[in-house]
């Protein structure tokens, strides 16, 4: 038994991990355990190491050991410490949005590539559209590396908005966001016309919720992850014929998919007047991103 007044920085990795390893292997509780001393303590590891005879605070202990119980009960890491890093920042967030993945890193970056082509001074009237923003790490890593850029983000969700305009806020980036339901409003006349469109929209159908881990299903936003039919193109349709009202010819949708379903993505944007349609491999080998260019004329 701890007497957690009294712990150890040492003694408190320790603790936890070996109390995560009932439900994680090794290096994932290595990694949880990680996250959870640098978010109380506010050492990283290298410092930690240094300190590692230094005591916590009463206050410290009895955060760990709040942490620790809601992870044992499943709630994901991100969640308990309140925050997750995406290109290089620390978002804000909670079960009202999803965990940003390192796979939606590499979709941000696929644009950075596409658009670092284009002269600096081109790149003043270009507008985008984030649909389904959930934290706004999409919108917001866009606006940092673009600044010059009118960045648009959309979600259905209230609570969803609420989060990604504290993020945008606390990074210090200016984006324009509007609640709405794409798959209700695909004309959204009372939008401008835009550059880019990018989305990392729902894609399970429900049956298939199973084949998730039990954390996702019961902790992470369900609107966020599932279709609300069979159809696990229902969105990315919904995105197309709102693309029909509000991409300029010339203009780019960027999508990141299921693997199983990159394919179809890239014949639906073949069978909507979009050229250049390319799939791109993720990190791990897996089909992961779709875009492509409406037909017309340029940027």
């Amino acid at each position: 038994m701890f007497y957690f007044w009294l712990m150890r920085i040492k003694e408190a990795y320790q603790y936890l991990l070996q109390s995560l390893h009932r439900i994680y292997d090794k290096r994932e509780a290595s990694n949880i355990t990680e996250i959870v001393l640098e978010k109380i303590t506010g050492m990283e590891r290298t410092l930690r190491l240094v300190h590692h005879e230094e005591y916590l605070s009463a206050e410290q202990a009895e955060q760990i050991e709040k942490s620790l119980q809601e992870l044992l009960h499943g709630r994901p890491v991100q969640y308990v410490v309140g925050e997750a890093w995406f290109q290089d920042m620390l978002f804000k967030v909670d079960e009202r949005v999803l965990i940003p993945r390192p796979e939606t890193e590499e979709l941000v970056e696929t644009i950075q590539e596409e658009f670092e082509k284009i002269p600096s001074q081109e790149q003043t009237n270009i507008q985008l559209i984030d649909i389904g923003t959930g934290s706004g790490c999409i919108a917001i890593s866009l606006k940092k590396i673009f600044p010059s850029w009118e960045v648009w983000a959309m979600d259905k969700s209230k609570k969803a908005i609420e989060v990604a305009e504290e993020n945008a806020g606390q990074l210090g980036t200016s984006i324009i966001f509007k609640q709405s339901d794409i798959l209700k409003e695909s004309k959204q006349d009372q939008l401008p016309a835009f550059n880019i469109i990018v989305s990392n929209p729902p894609y399970i159908p429900p049956h298939e919720s199973s084949e998730l881990q039990k954390q996702v299903i019961e902790h992470e936003p369900n609107e966020a992850l599932f279709v609300t039919n069979k159809d696990p193109l229902q969105f990315y349709k919904a995105i197309v014929d709102f693309s029909d009202h509000h991409l300029l010819r010339g203009g780019m949708i960027f999508f990141e998919t299921h693997e199983n379903h990159a394919v179809e993505v890239k014949q639906l944007l073949e069978e909507n007047e979009f050229e250049q349609v390319q799939i791109k491999k993720d990190m791990q080998g897996k089909d992961r991103i779709v875009w492509g260019r409406r037909m017309g004329a340029s940027l």
